[in-house]
């Protein structure tokens, strides 16, 4: 059976790298550049987020065929990961 653990999971770990990267750039006024990714960032995890809405409301056959028909969409969720553990890594660095 496929379920949306993958892609809860996935959101959390988003939710946590953008409050990092929020928290990075309060912190220090020498990384208020990331501003304009950080926001593109949130952008596009709340299209993510609105996404596994719909996800989580279909049965399980309905969601499994739209998983498969659906080119790799954790694709685009672990690209997003990447670029905010990329941001968290330069503006957590001392």
């Amino acid at each position: 059976m496929t379920d949306t653990s993958q892609y809860e999971s996935q959101l959390k770990h988003i939710d946590e790298l953008l409050e990092r990267a929020s928290k990075g750039v309060a912190r220090s006024p020498l990384h208020a550049d990331t501003h304009p990714q950080i926001a593109k960032a949130k952008s596009e995890r709340d299209r993510l987020a609105k996404h596994l809405d719909v996800l989580r409301k279909m049965s399980p056959s309905e969601l499994s065929k739209e998983i498969l028909e659906e080119s790799g969409p954790m694709g685009i969720w672990d690209a997003l990961a990447q670029q905010l553990e990329n941001l968290v890594e330069r503006i957590e660095q001392k």
